[in-house]
């Protein structure tokens, strides 16, 4: 089991070739930019580089660090004894990992990198002790539990659903908002984890997730390309994430798109199969 150092944070500025930003900086991200200050700006935390598919946290591993994300995306799983793995939850630009870590002395789940990454490395000891010194950074701990707490009743309101259409749908919804709170489109999406990891976080079989990714497209409600997904009717998928049973009985009665639309979702579903 790897373990990683405790990662202290300086009250000086970083020489060339350390890697560091400052508190200031992590604020930002968080959404939090009004309680940036000067005691922030002089409080600098290093950068960690994650590649692909490498591991940020091991499931048991102590817990002495925070890790927020700045740049690229982790999955959070959780490994059972036969070695399955489950996929409990996704991180991006902003967020804070290792907050499972919280009233325990290891992490209950692992973090691992779906594309090449970068994290602000924060010793949580050291975060509790300047809390009490710059009140902004314990807004910060307060504001990353908060919204881990909201993203965990997110995964319930999602599961709730007998169908898997519906899953997909709030699935690209919910990640759009995230996308879009951080000023990003809340239309255009690319996917950097895999079929399969959507598949097992949203607890069905990974070829189920891609014929509810093919009715989408053929409907006209998103287009794919490779792993570049467009919300191209969220009114449609907004009303069909209230569906929870799905469309079935619904779509009897619609009417017919018109070409356009069959034709957006025809190329939808062919850009679809190339998704894994």
């Amino acid at each position: 089991m790897s373990t990683f150092p405790l990662t202290t944070p300086s009250l000086e500025a970083p020489s060339r070739g350390n890697v560091r930003c400052t508190a200031s900086d992590v604020l930002r991200w968080a959404g939090m930019a009004t309680l940036v200050s000067s005691h922030t700006d002089a409080i600098w935390f290093p950068l960690r580089r994650v590649r692909a598919e490498r591991p940020l946290i091991h499931e048991g591993q102590p817990f002495e660090t925070l890790h927020v994300v700045s740049g690229g995306s982790f999955k959070y799983i959780q490994t059972d004894v036969e070695g399955y793995e489950q996929v409990l939850g996704f991180a991006i630009h902003g967020d804070m990992v290792g907050l499972d870590g919280l009233g325990h002395t290891t992490h209950t789940t692992g973090a691992v990198a779906l594309e090449d990454s970068t994290v602000v490395a924060i010793s949580f000891r050291e975060l509790l002790a300047l809390g009490h010194e710059v009140p902004a950074l314990e807004a910060l701990l307060h504001h990353a539990a908060g919204a881990e707490v909201v993203r965990r009743g997110d995964t319930q309101y999602l599961m709730a659903a007998p169908s898997s259409e519906v899953r997909v749908a709030r699935f690209l919804l919910q990640l759009a908002e995230r996308q879009a709170a951080l000023g990003h489109s809340a239309s255009r999406l690319r996917l950097c984890m895999t079929r399969r990891d959507i598949a097992s976080y949203l607890g069905v079989a990974h070829e189920t997730v891609s014929r509810a990714f093919t009715r989408l497209a053929t409907d006209g409600l998103i287009t794919v390309s490779q792993r570049d997904i467009e919300l191209v009717d969220l009114p449609a998928l907004r009303e069909l994430q209230r569906m929870t049973r799905g469309r079935l009985s619904h779509l009897e009665d619609a009417p017919c798109r018109p070409p356009a639309a069959r034709e957006a979702g025809s190329h939808g579903a062919t850009g679809q199969a190339a998704f894994h």
